[in-house]
């Protein structure tokens, strides 16, 4: 089995290479962007959802969860340092989702292509992809609202912030309207989310059907999948 490992840069992406063919990959797509395997794909997408440990286990009890050594927050203290100090990326610390001044370095900069200059290039948000839409929502239009109701290929989706991860996430509802409860997203239905799982008015879960959706910069988005709608707009 092959084995990936990033190489390098391409619009300010971070692109993989397998190490038997030396294939370039895209590592948001899976395509093959150069090399023997060029038309080839690495299988249909999967969704990445931020959860945590406790949203994991709610959705199956048997899940097993890896906790990595690098450095991460949990009860309120920095861990996971192998030598035990609070080391951390001086790229992640400039380039996080959560630092409102990010901003790309000249090398990442450097292989931008032509970009889409209709949000400011460092905006993050929640991308949408289906067979005929592409969408972008934008966290601050997402928090504006607190969580919306919007419509995708005559579907209906929830949009919102989850108050846990406190990241975008989307997941496919039988509802017009939705407001937040503390934690909980309620649907006029009487359906809930909550831990991001859907539950019935009668507090059954129910099945939890989501759209192909990236938590991501306008920037990669846009580059990635050229000329999406903008929610708002």
């Amino acid at each position: 089995m092959p084995r990936f490992e990033n190489v390098g840069l391409y619009d300010g992406l971070f692109v993989m290479q397998d190490d038997e063919t030396r294939t370039l990959w895209n590592h948001i797509t899976g395509e093959a962007l150069y090399g023997p395997h060029v038309g080839r794909t690495l299988g249909p997408m999967g969704n990445m959802l931020q959860m945590s440990a406790a949203q994991a286990l709610a959705g199956d009890q048997a899940i097993q969860v890896a906790i990595s050594n690098w450095p991460y927050i949990a009860g309120g203290r920095r861990r996971g340092a192998a030598d035990g100090r609070a080391a951390v990326s001086t790229l992640g610390d400039r380039f996080g989702p959560e630092n409102p001044n990010a901003r790309l370095t000249p090398a990442f900069v450097d292989t931008l292509g032509t970009e889409d200059a209709r949000l400011p290039r460092m905006t993050m948000g929640l991308g949408i992809v289906t067979d005929a839409t592409t969408r972008f929502y934008a966290t601050e239009s997402i928090h504006e609202r607190g969580a919306l109701i919007d419509d995708l290929d005559g579907r209906q989706i929830l949009v919102f912030v989850d108050r846990t991860t406190f990241t975008p996430a989307a997941v496919f509802v039988n509802a017009s309207s939705a407001t937040l409860d503390r934690r909980d997203v309620r649907l006029d239905t009487g359906g809930v989310v909550r831990d991001g799982l859907l539950y019935d008015a009668d507090g059954t879960r129910a099945d939890v059907d989501r759209p192909q959706q990236f938590f991501t910069r306008w920037y990669g988005f846009a580059l990635t999948f050229p000329d999406p709608e903008i929610f708002g707009r």
